[in-house]
């Protein structure tokens, strides 16, 4: 009965929405000029160091958006409680979807290099690829374009880069930074220089992203700082254990196992 119970409340209250979506933190983005689309985008940046080991889950990314902001497409570095790891991962909202590429260990301080290219109007597809530099092992995929409800194959035009999930504040890097450099953002064949704006959804651990240049965005914390509220880790905690509308067996493994020791020492 109380495995039932922590299942149910774990996986309630799942919403569907549209980016930025709930979980993100800081975040900053730019958009193709009118008429164009993103046909190729691609960013460099250090994997961080290793925070505490915890049930925590969060990820540095960057990534591309259809204008209607349903269709994202992200070579990503999330931190899985123990470790590092990267991968490339598409998300649709609707109808949802989701998909990722091999997933692949990575060690704090390897440098990854992410890009994501337009295979051409014939092909209406995306190549996303991760790369670890530092050990030269890649993953990668290619996407089809989504119709929409024009018939008409969708505009990706919005670019991002972003930190999600929320966490205790003394669960993020204690390095409390990451860098994004060398973002090169191709619209219509055309390199163009990003003009950054930033924003934050989930304000927790004083999140910010600071565009220092059009090649480059930092992202900073402070592992002291304000730290979440119940409401927001409840949340964190459903969208790991439900990722994308789907149940993570093993996230929702390893939460009921929390969940029942904490029971144990309370009753012992």
């Amino acid at each position: 009965m109380q495995f039932a119970l922590i299942v149910a409340a774990l996986v309630a209250g799942v919403v569907v929405t549209q980016d930025p979506a709930p979980g993100w933190l800081a975040y900053a983005t730019a958009q193709c000029p009118a008429g164009t689309r993103i046909t190729h985008m691609e960013a460099k940046w250090l994997v961080g160091q290793n925070p505490p080991q915890s049930f925590a889950f969060f990820s540095p990314w960057f990534g591309i958006d259809t204008t209607d902001n349903l269709n994202l497409l992200q070579p990503v570095n999330p931190w899985l409680g123990t470790s590092w790891s990267m991968y490339t991962e598409y998300y649709q909202w609707s109808p949802t979807h989701n998909k990722d590429s091999a997933q692949y260990s990575v060690n704090a301080g390897d440098q990854l290099f992410g890009q994501i290219t337009f295979n051409g109007e014939s092909e209406q597809s995306y190549t996303l690829k991760q790369t670890d530099v530092t050990s030269g092992q890649t993953s990668e995929m290619v996407i089809p374009v989504q119709v929409g409800s024009d018939g008409q194959h969708k505009n990706y035009t919005v670019q991002y880069i972003v930190y999600e999930k929320v966490a205790q504040c003394n669960q993020y890097p204690p390095d409390q930074k990451v860098v994004f450099n060398d973002i090169k953002v191709f619209c219509n064949g055309v390199q163009v220089a990003p003009q950054w704006t930033t924003g934050i959804v989930e304000n927790v651990c004083d999140f910010k992203a600071t565009p220092v240049s059009s090649s480059q965005v930092e992202i900073t914390w402070n592992i002291d700082g304000v730290p979440p509220t119940q409401k927001q880790l409840e949340r964190a905690a459903t969208s790991a254990i439900y990722k994308n509308n789907r149940i993570d067996h093993v996230a929702m493994n390893r939460a009921i196992k929390k969940e029942m020791n904490i029971m144990k020492e309370k009753t012992n």
